[in-house]
């Protein structure tokens, strides 16, 4: 059985409380003296004991411009759990849930009171860089929750934080972008313009870009970055046209991809130079909007649901039989998060937090991605990149085709040892 509650500010104190015995991080994380007190006091008990849930908090977007991201994060996290009859490790699940609305703020807020009221086992989310930026400090601080990151791949969770709780079961932004540039130069072009969503993530994906293509001996001829929520692209089009490129890099996602692939067709650039880019610009959840304006463009990305094993098909399989559309790459990542929580409480035994962090360290998840493992030095996936192309579908549509796959994709540590 699963419950699920989703508190508000006033409600949350009262939610369903756990007995579980209390680590040597939640002791110095400063958890109150009474709270210390009743629950150092307690025994707890393993899975299956009945006497302890593990409990799961989604810090993620429901509402605004990443609402179906959060969604399909929190969706896929849920179709696992259902597999397990609603259970992780023999000990039923709690959910509980807040929107972040995309805010630093209130992601922040949100992690705190999840962590100290909520007593959550594990975070799971953002979708947002920035929010993840904002959270890490808060995580660390409590040291009470393993974190689930199933989305951000803000490279500095890692370069200027390297928490022991934090793990990440999407992507780095080096790995969804520079990895894309030796194929880009060897096979499509060696000169490329560079355009992209001006915020963080955006700005890490083409600044990665750009350092591998020059490594690879390409050309970067100018570069041009477009606010979030741009509905009319067409002065940044403008200055594409002017640069002359044979290929264009890009970094966009959600409405924004959706928007600047069809105006970029419309405006004749598509017959004149290749678009590329990180495989958020060509996911899934765009591609049906993009139709035909996406045809022969290129992207890297680490799920491609079109891809045929069986570990994928029967995921993709389950994941439209509950939700009715084929299930993107946030999907995935919620699910692989489902993954991780279910061999971590495994493994450990229950949820100590200490246990957890060990439990998952270096450990390999057999995610509908392909396996993947943890890094020992950053807790980053260590995993499989598609190289795709977008061609017709047997069914009319459009479709991602797998062209090549860059193996056992690590990336750089930024100076992290954990």
């Amino acid at each position: 059985m699963v419950r699920e509650s989703i508190p508000s500010s006033e409600s949350s104190a009262t939610a369903d409380r756990r007995t579980v015995p209390i680590s040597r991080r939640q002791f110095l994380a400063g958890v109150g003296s009474a709270a210390s007190v009743s629950v150092a006091g307690c025994t707890g008990g393993g899975p299956g004991s009945g006497s302890e849930t593990v409990k799961v908090g989604f810090v993620l977007p429901f509402s605004g411009t990443y609402s179906l991201l959060g969604e399909s994060i929190r969706n896929g996290f849920k179709l696992r759990v259902d597999q397990l009859d609603g259970e992780i490790g023999g000990s039923e699940v709690e959910y509980v849930q807040k929107d972040t609305s995309a805010d630093t703020g209130t992601g922040v807020s949100i992690t705190r009171e999840f962590m100290q009221k909520e007593q959550v086992d594990f975070l799971v989310g953002p979708v947002s860089s920035a929010v993840a930026a904002a959270m890490l400090p808060e995580v660390q601080k409590q040291g009470s929750a393993v974190w689930l990151n199933a989305n951000s791949g803000n490279y500095k969770l890692v370069s200027e934080g390297c928490s022991e709780y934090h793990f990440r079961t999407g992507f780095n932004s080096w790995q969804t972008s520079a990895p894309l540039a030796q194929y880009v130069h060897d096979n499509v072009a060696d000169n490329v313009f560079l355009a992209y969503a001006d915020y963080a993530f955006g700005q890490q994906s083409k600044t990665f870009f750009k350092e591998a293509f020059e490594e690879a001996g390409g050309t970067v001829v100018g570069e041009v970055g477009a606010p979030l929520g741009t509905s009319d692209y067409s002065s940044f089009l403008q200055k594409i046209d002017n640069s002359g490129a044979d290929a264009v890099y890009s970094f966009f996602a959600g409405g924004d991809a959706v928007n600047y692939v069809k105006q970029f067709s419309e405006f004749g650039l598509r017959e004149k130079m290749t678009q590329t880019g990180s495989g958020f610009l060509l996911s899934a959840d765009t591609l049906s909007a993009q139709g035909e304006d996406a045809l022969g463009m290129y992207s890297l990305l680490h799920y491609t649901p079109t891809k045929q094993t069986d570990r994928n098909t029967a995921f993709v399989e389950a994941y439209r039989g509950t939700h009715d559309t084929a299930p993107n790459v946030y999907a995935c990542q919620g699910y692989d998060s489902a993954l991780a929580a279910e061999k971590a409480v495994a493994e450990a035994g229950g949820t100590d937090v200490d246990s957890l962090v060990s439990s998952l360290s270096g450990a390999s998840i057999d995610s509908p991605r392909g396996s993947f493992t943890f890094s020992q030095q950053t807790h980053d996936p260590i995993h499989d990149l598609d190289v795709r192309q977008v061609v017709e579908g047997d069914d009319g549509g459009v479709t991602n085709e797998v062209v090549e796959t860059i193996e056992g994709v690590e990336g750089p540590t930024w100076g992290c040892s954990l």
